[in-house]
């Protein structure tokens, strides 16, 4: 029977560097009892990817308004964790001839494993000697990365009721106005709905001046958005309505 077993490698010194994502995806006005679901799985589904890509990273945190959910990630690692995946094949004696060729076993085995058959290598276990196959990812850079995982990451959203409102099919419950994906300050080129994401985002329907603002990390988001009438962190909202409903009473 063929094992398989996977380890990490040796850290490598691309793999000690970090930056933040920022994700806002920007909707029309979103049912009040959508918005707490949504954000507990885009939290979920994040940390799940992120983990599943090899990607370490700090905390998780998502916020959310009528007019947009967040994602924010601290110290998320630069680059993919290296890893090195063992498969054990059949035994040396059925792996070599007597003359130490490879025979059609071990030729096969290299074959089904993606590796040169001299990459082979013989090993000791408690069942005699076996012939593994090492192969050796030295993973890629978290910005190609993501590229890939968060409209996925974005697609996985469901909602009670869901519409479709353009030409590219995507269901979600109120049409995707506007994107915000930066990684390390720099912006994401991602696409989700036929809207491509950028560095620019939108205050207050109402209170704001409904210009468009541009950031550059969650510090600045949330400074921009508070200097036009919104508050994204859910819990800082929900106690400052409380304070103001003191100050009336």
């Amino acid at each position: 029977m063929k094992k398989t077993s996977t380890k990490k490698a040796q850290p490598k010194a691309h793999s000690s560097g970090t930056a933040e994502l920022l994700l806002e995806i920007g909707v029309e006005e979103l049912p009040y009892q959508f918005i707490a679901p949504a954000l507990s799985t885009l939290e979920a589904q994040a940390n799940f990817s992120f983990g599943f890509h090899r990607l370490s990273h700090g905390s998780i945190r998502t916020y959310g308004t009528p007019r947009r959910l967040v994602l924010v990630v601290e110290r998320l690692a630069i680059h993919q964790e290296a890893f090195i995946n063992e498969a054990m094949g059949p035994s040396k004696s059925i792996a070599f001839d007597q003359a130490g060729q490879p025979t059609r076993a071990a030729i096969g085995f290299a074959r089904g494993r993606g590796v040169p058959v001299e990459s082979l290598r013989v090993r000791q276990t408690p069942r005699g000697e076996y012939l593994f196959a090492v192969k050796e990812d030295a993973g890629r850079p978290t910005k190609t990365v993501l590229l890939e995982i968060l409209p996925q990451i974005v697609g996985e959203l469901s909602f009670p009721k869901a519409m479709k409102w353009n030409e590219a099919g995507v269901r979600f419950a109120r049409p995707v106005r506007w994107l915000v994906a930066l990684y390390g300050g720099a912006v994401l080129p991602i696409e989700v709905a036929g809207i491509k994401a950028g560095n620019k985002t939108y205050g207050h329907r109402v209170m704001g001046n409904g210009k468009t603002i541009t950031v550059s990390d969650y510090s600045s988001y949330c400074r921009s958005l508070k200097q036009q009438g919104v508050l994204p962190d859910q819990e800082e909202r929900r106690v400052t309505i409380l304070q103001q409903l003191e100050k009336i009473c």
